[in-house]
């Protein structure tokens, strides 16, 4: 037998040493060309760290990969990077924000901003509010089709609802397009549906147009725009915690 093969049979299993302040791990890197215990954030950063071969210990890198955000371009036809964003941490700085798990972006220019895990918080609302704005853009630059005569411009051809005149007068049920999010398979839901929304507007909104907003259970409200703005943040925030939740289901047990 060999001695590397009677090393690993007599040997225990290694096990990570972390530290108690930090949450780092102890890894082996190659520094000015000698193996070299150092701290890394092995949970995320994917440095090659027996590759780089840096001279001063200090000066090993601990990033994550990149997240780039790339927009297109009709003038060019082709995608072009906006920007990218990446973990990074230096146990080594005198600064107590980049000695801890902080988050980089860069623009496609070079300019970098370093920022917090709160600020990396606030800067993804931005980004949401952001694409909202972009939507929004979008809409007015493609042209909607012209209302027709007492209707508003987002009402769905043939949907809207118009009462008997001999009855209820001009009487119109005004309604937009329905959006939905469908409920997985195997939960018991009314139609299938978890939430559902649409614009609609007739004679109980004062002719104003509202949201109609229904969960599961199809009982629903109207709801004016300053009422669905924090509807809207909650929701965000919902789905903020689902993504952090799906990254939680790659973890292994410490």
């Amino acid at each position: 037998m060999s001695n590397l093969a009677m090393a690993t049979a007599s040997s225990p299993t290694p096990t990570v040493q972390r530290s108690p302040h930090l949450g780092l791990s102890i890894v082996t890197a190659i520094v000015n060309g000698v193996q070299v215990p150092v701290a890394c954030p092995a949970a995320w950063c994917t440095e090659k760290h027996t590759i780089e071969n840096p001279r001063h210990a200090e000066d090993v890198d601990h990033n994550s990969d990149n997240v780039d955000v790339y927009t297109p371009n009709f003038r060019t036809d082709r995608d072009e990077l906006f920007a990218y964003a990446h973990l990074g941490q230096d146990p080594y700085s005198v600064d107590e924000k980049t000695r801890a798990a902080h988050i980089r972006v860069e623009d496609g220019g070079g300019e970098a901003s370093y920022l917090t895990p709160d600020q990396g918080n606030t800067f993804a609302k931005n980004l949401d509010a952001f694409g909202s704005e972009i939507r929004v853009l979008a809409h007015i630059a493609r042209g909607a089709e012209p209302a027709a005569p007492g209707h508003f411009p987002w009402c769905q051809p043939g949907m809207c609802i118009t009462g008997d005149p001999d009855e209820q007068g001009d009487y119109v049920d005004h309604r937009g397009a329905q959006s939905s999010v469908s409920a997985p398979q195997f939960m018991q839901t009314a139609e299938g549906t978890l939430l559902r929304a649409r614009l609609c507007s007739d004679a109980s909104t004062g002719g104003g147009a509202t949201v109609s907003l229904s969960g599961s259970d199809s009982n629903g409200t109207l709801l004016t725009g300053d009422e669905l703005d924090p509807v809207i943040d909650e929701l965000a925030a919902f789905l903020d915690q689902l993504r952090v939740m799906r990254l939680h289901l790659k973890a292994a047990k410490a």
